[in-house]
């Protein structure tokens, strides 16, 4: 692609992120890095010094590695991020930065699956862990409570912020899941 339609293409999904509130990253980007640092995200995502970063919404679905920082503007009290892999994947959650306070009421849970309308997936017939051991919940104890693993592709975090100001950040690092079996 030569340069000029990389630019009509740039400017297109510029006007785009800012309908969809998207501007705030290509805002992010350094200027020093200059209008090819924009065409060429790809060659910047493959390095290995690279950490894909954005605030994270309260309800979010995630499916890249990378830092997402959620800071409450407003008490949030149903807040849900999905984070999805690759079949052969499973997915480590680490939180840092947390500033909530969990006697107010404020939670960070981490969950092994997805729960929807109520509805585990997997279900308890489907996991191999009884449904109190997918849990982490950050409250319950901090020191522990900020790490969580998967054990197949799928996991979610939930929390509730009752204070402006609030909020955590949030590591997803996708790994190759060891007891996928190679011959499928």
């Amino acid at each position: 692609m030569s340069v000029a339609p990389r630019t009509h293409f740039l400017l297109f999904l510029i006007s785009l992120s800012s309908r969809m509130g998207l501007s705030r990253y290509i805002e992010d980007i350094e200027a020093a890095d200059g209008l090819y640092s924009l065409l060429s995200l790809d060659q910047k995502r493959d390095s290995e010094d690279f950490i894909f970063r954005r605030p994270l919404r309260c309800l979010d679905m995630l499916a890249t590695d990378g830092s997402y920082i959620f800071v409450a503007s407003r008490p949030q009290l149903a807040c849900a991020a999905f984070i999805i892999a690759e079949p052969s994947e499973v997915i480590s959650l680490e939180l840092s930065d947390v500033n909530i306070d969990c006697s107010a009421g404020d939670f960070i849970k981490m969950f092994d699956g997805w729960v929807l309308k109520g509805e585990k997936f997997p279900s308890k017939q489907d996991h191999e862990l009884p449904l109190h051991q997918r849990y982490t919940d950050y409250c319950s104890s901090p020191a522990t409570g900020a790490t969580s693993r998967s054990s197949q592709n799928v996991a979610m975090i939930f929390f509730r912020l009752h204070s402006a100001d609030s909020g955590f950040t949030l590591a997803i690092k996708k790994l190759h899941n060891p007891f996928l079996s190679l011959d499928h």
